[in-house]
């Protein structure tokens, strides 16, 4: 497949050398070091690799970075520039499913750490 030269992701156009058969979360993680989207299951299913792809959620383990070239993209990175998410929240407002506010940013969880 052909090789993507750039993406937009979180506001900024940034180069890259990527096969267009790569996975978006190999792209994020190793090529762009935004570490913040996570490989869970590696299959779509748990959510952890959630990205924004024009403002809808997208499951970057199992979607192939050709597919998002000229698409916007959004991480976790791009949600909490400096610290803060776009809404004043911090990361640690949101950092526990049952206090924080993982279900009003519809954000998923596995339920890991929660005791109950």
């Amino acid at each position: 497949m052909a090789s993507i030269t750039e993406l937009d992701v979180n506001g900024t156009r940034r180069r890259i050398d990527a096969d267009g058969d790569r996975s978006l979360l190999s792209v994020l993680r190793d090529d762009l070091d935004l570490t913040g989207t996570k490989f869970g299951c590696g299959e779509g299913q748990c959510a952890a690799c959630t990205v924004l792809v024009d403002g809808q959620p997208m499951k970057s383990c199992i979607t192939k970075v050709a597919s998002v070239a000229a698409r916007r993209i959004v991480t976790i990175e791009g949600l909490a520039p400096a610290g803060k998410l776009t809404d004043g929240l911090t990361p640690a407002d949101v950092s526990s499913p049952t206090t924080g506010s993982f279900p009003y940013l519809g954000l998923p969880y596995s339920g890991f750490d929660n005791p109950s």
